[in-house]
């Protein structure tokens, strides 16, 4: 199955998605993913895009962290003292553990950085990079199974219901063409 899932477009766009959401990057990777567990139903699908999604996710985020561990005296030039100051209140406040728990939210793209610039310990950034992310990418993935099996179910119901009012539009339009001519033919002009 990985290996399909690799060919696949599902597949493909869950490394693009890794790979620009990881850094920092806008893309809707939710979107993707979810598109992607269309493709790849059940829990063994989903394991395998979130997966797929976190390690791609995970390598280019540490493109950032490096960015903030090397290359640190050059960022801090265009950082204010209060900003400075409020990065360094941040990470003494929540600690390490907010590259774990805010990979899920928006602004966990861009938390790579300030954890290379405050130099936390490479192996512990790429674990809770990971494992902050692989279960948002499981949700996700899992969602999508979860709409494709509801369309699926209903999809018969749902093209019943369009053929219906199609043909109501069209008995409709018929009933306004017959009442027309009726009314030209008993009053001619």
């Amino acid at each position: 199955m990985f290996i399909q899932l690799l060919i696949s477009k599902g597949g493909l766009g869950t490394i693009v998605s890794g790979l620009l959401e990881g850094l920092g990057i806008p893309w809707p990777g939710a979107v993707v993913i979810t598109a992607a567990g269309t493709e790849f139903a059940g829990v063994e699908g989903a394991m395998w895009l979130a997966t797929l999604f976190a390690v791609t996710y995970t390598a280019s985020s540490a493109i950032q962290y490096a960015v903030g561990r090397y290359c640190r005296r050059f960022l801090e030039r265009f950082l204010s003292e209060k900003i400075r100051a409020q990065l360094d209140q941040a990470i003494h406040k929540y600690g390490q553990a907010a590259v774990l728990w805010t990979r899920p939210l928006a602004v966990g793209n861009y938390i790579s950085i300030p954890a290379g610039m405050m130099r936390m310990n490479p192996a512990k950034f790429l674990l809770y990079t990971f494992v902050g992310i692989w279960p948002w990418a499981f949700g996700m993935a899992m969602a999508g199974g979860i709409v494709s099996r509801i369309l699926v179910d209903a999809l018969p119901a749902l093209a019943a219901a369009l053929a219906l009012l199609a043909l109501a539009g069209v008995s409709r339009r018929l009933v306004q063409r017959s009442r027309s001519r009726h009314m030209e033919e008993s009053h001619p002009a």
